[in-house]
């Protein structure tokens, strides 16, 4: 797990400094150095142990002003974004709870790509998106905090998204405001892993080592870029590993002595899958289209042994049964930053049998039965290798992680 966690952690930052170093030559007097406080609210709030739902969030972060006159196509295309990375202070140890469950504070580090939509001489309106790493020293512990099922883990995946307006104030001056999604979580790597999903908004102040001239950035792009218009097919092998809700809920949650919690040791299960994608790339930034997924699991055995304890033997004999193969029907898209792509996925399923997956499920709060899932991610293409790609996603069902899926493939 601790493997996994590494390389994801890696892979991350891989792809972030992707991000800069494609964009442009950048320059000291592009730099931008950014303060800015965010008050954040849970956004589920069933927490029954749980006082208080808000928390602050503290951040700093240096950026670079892609700069018109020394751009490439997609620089041009995406208004001329501003690539930053940030560290953030979220103040997680200020919830209130009605029992001994505590929370630490979390510490993260991420990068984020910020476009303006629309540019005025003193406001500017536009979206930003976040993607790092986060460190959480006070973890779930059955004995001295077992009311802490939300994060278990000390690494996890950072994500958020949201809009911004900010005035220029002056030629280097910007303040403003943000209203964001933010989402913490360790993509099923441990239990418990309810994770933490947070809308909420905040002020920023920044400060710009070069003048700022809006109209610099206005216009139409002036180079379209070279890319090959038409229809593109990839096939796609993915695995990732993934703990069972429901062998917790079987082996842990069904325990009342928390020092015998503490000792059940949870197994990592395999996941697999073959995708094959059919897309068609309309614009040098776009490709849309279609995907058939075939997914394999692997703990049927522990699943249906779970859903007798859990649910009983009439539940299980009255459910469809638990095939380890299903498949999947998405609508997909990518969105191109150069050999790097954004891959978002939606999906239902023609041929699913997890068992029980009707009320039962549901009144347990168990969303991964579902018959629809998500799937987000990144893939960074060789153009030189014949067009193969390495990649990694988070397939999840409602916004609630399935499992993290490490994914190779070739686009023809």
């Amino acid at each position: 797990m601790k493997l996994i966690t590494k390389a994801v952690i890696a892979f991350s930052f891989l792809f972030l400094f992707q991000l800069q170093a494609q964009a442009q030559k950048l320059r000291a007097k592009d730099m931008v150095v950014t303060a800015q406080g965010w008050f954040g609210t849970d956004m589920e709030r069933t927490r029954p142990n749980l006082k208080t739902y808000g928390y602050m969030t503290y951040e700093a972060g240096v950026g670079f002003q892609t700069n018109p006159n020394d751009s490439s196509a997609y620089v041009q295309q995406f208004g001329y974004p501003m690539l930053n990375f940030g560290f953030s202070l979220a103040r997680m140890g200020d919830f209130k709870f009605y029992d001994q469950t505590h929370f630490s504070n979390l510490y993260s580090l991420y990068g984020s790509f910020e476009r303006s939509l629309m540019r005025r001489k003193y406001v500017s309106l536009g979206y930003i998106f976040d993607f790092g790493a986060t460190y959480n020293p006070d973890r779930y512990d059955p004995v001295n905090n077992p009311g802490n099922n939300w994060l278990s883990s000390p690494v996890m995946a950072y994500f958020a998204a949201g809009a911004f307006v900010k005035f220029h104030v002056g030629d280097r001056w910007e303040i403003g405001a943000d209203a964001m999604f933010r989402h913490y979580s360790n993509g099923r790597l441990a239990l418990p892993n309810e994770a933490l999903n947070a809308l909420g908004a905040g002020v920023f102040a920044r400060y710009r080592l070069d003048d700022y001239d809006y109209k610099e950035y206005t216009g139409k792009p002036r180079l379209k870029g070279d890319y090959k218009r038409g229809m593109q097919y990839a096939i796609v092998l993915g695995g990732g590993v993934h703990t069972c809700m429901a062998e917790w809920n079987a082996k842990v949650e069904k325990e009342d002595d928390p020092v015998k919690k503490s000792e059940v040791k949870l197994k990592a299960h395999p996941k697999l899958s073959v995708s094959v994608d059919a897309m068609y790339r309309y614009a040098l930034r776009y490709a849309s289209g279609v995907s058939l997924d075939v997914f394999y699991s692997s703990n049927m055995k522990e699943l249906e042994a779970s859903d007798r304890i859990v649910y009983g033997d009439e539940a299980v004999e009255k459910s469809p049964g638990y095939a380890p193969i299903s498949v999947g029907l998405a609508l997909v898209h990518e969105v191109y930053w150069h050999n790097l792509a954004v891959h978002v996925a939606v999906g239902a399923y023609p041929y699913r049998h997890k068992g029980v997956n009707g009320i039962e499920a549901k009144e347990a709060g168990d969303r991964e039965r579902g018959w629809h899932y998500e799937k987000a991610g990144l893939r960074y293409y060789f153009p030189k290798f014949g067009d193969t790609f390495l990649g990694f996603a988070i397939k999840s069902h409602s916004i609630k992680a399935e499992y993290l899926e490490f994914s190779a493939g070739i686009r023809i």
